[in-house]
């Protein structure tokens, strides 16, 4: 009876490994988190608090903004006007040159670079940009 419960959970987890493994080469992106992203790509000029006082942020012309008052400067979060901004291809009206990066250009490169150089799939850069927004959100101070 003991060997064949330790054969049961040693299947068990074997399959558990292997069809997370099949999630992971399905989509190479699933297990990134926005917090993971926020802290590669945006803490360096909106800083690990996400107060615009990163160390690149001397450098920019235009300081990168607070983004944990977002809710408070906008009366509500402003998820579509950050998704536009974070993704950078679909340009904002009145916002002329910008310093920040196209992510949405990077995020699609980076799946392709993991499809193996086909083309990027958009779904996740949306996953992305969306994970991304939603740790700002979470960020917001009350």
């Amino acid at each position: 009876m003991r060997n064949t419960l330790t054969v049961l959970a040693a299947a068990f987890l074997i399959f558990s490994a292997a069809t997370l493994h099949a999630q992971e080469d399905a989509d190479p992106n699933a297990g990134i988190s926005g917090e993971h992203d926020f802290n590669m790509y945006c803490a360096s000029c909106h800083g690990e608090d996400a107060r615009g006082n990163g160390p690149k942020a001397f450098s920019l012309t235009i300081k990168p903004p607070n983004l944990t008052t977002l809710t408070q400067r906008h009366g509500e979060f402003p998820r579509d006007r950050l998704a536009r901004m974070i993704d950078g291809r679909d340009p904002v009206p009145g916002h002329g040159e910008r310093e920040m990066p196209v992510w949405g250009v990077w995020f699609k490169a980076e799946s392709a670079q993991d499809l193996g150089g086909a083309e990027g799939d958009e779904a996740s850069v949306q996953r992305r940009v969306d994970n991304l927004i939603d740790y700002i959100g979470g960020l917001q101070v009350k």
